[in-house]
């Protein structure tokens, strides 16, 4: 009996076949979290990088924007970010007042972000905090963009909205006009 026992303790067939059943299900949760992880990663830098592009792009325009213009850049907006998430933006044009020493709304549209800005929220809190001084007669652009996530596996992320807001100098014009011919735009 001592001889069984002692056979059946040095035996080591099948030990690979437990360690496989064992170690497996650990390394493909963690490929899973891996792959989540860059994922988010991935979708954020994406989501930011376009972001400044179309900041960028709507800051070079001399002629009137238009709510289709807007529009048109949510849709580049989700291309460049490589998402087929839903992706929302709203853009803002921002002057301010040297008596009152408060931003003021020229104008803002948006493209299923939300209620456009008004003074008194561009002045609250967040906005204001991202905002740099400017001179009386001087604008800023406020783009802000939206892309909702979901993951592709539920390990240690859950979905979320990446959320990006860049404030740019129009370039070649003291401030980007905009056309309120379309009603889907809200002009202050």
């Amino acid at each position: 009996m001592t001889n069984l026992i002692s056979r059946f303790w040095h035996n080591e067939d099948g030990v690979i076949t437990v360690e496989a059943v064992i170690a497996i299900p650990f390394v493909a949760l963690a490929f899973c979290a891996v792959y989540v992880f860059f994922d988010a990663y991935r979708v954020s830098t994406a989501s930011q990088k376009a972001a400044y592009i179309v900041a960028d792009n709507i800051s070079r325009q001399t002629q009137a924007i238009d709510a289709r213009f807007i529009l048109g850049l949510n849709q580049l907006h989700g291309i460049l970010a490589r998402t087929d998430a839903a992706t929302s933006m709203r853009v803002s044009s921002i002057g301010f007042n040297d008596r009152t020493n408060r931003y003021v709304v020229i104008w803002s549209g948006d493209a299923a972000l939300g209620p456009s800005l008004n003074d008194s929220d561009v002045n609250a809190g967040a906005i204001a905090a991202r905002l740099p001084r400017i001179k009386q007669g001087e604008t800023l652009l406020l783009v802000e963009t939206r892309v909702d996530y979901k993951p592709l596996f539920r390990v240690g992320i859950g979905e979320r909205t990446f959320e990006q807001a860049v404030v740019t100098r129009p370039r070649f014009a003291p401030q980007v006009a905009f056309d309120a011919g379309l009603t889907i735009i809200s002009q202050n």
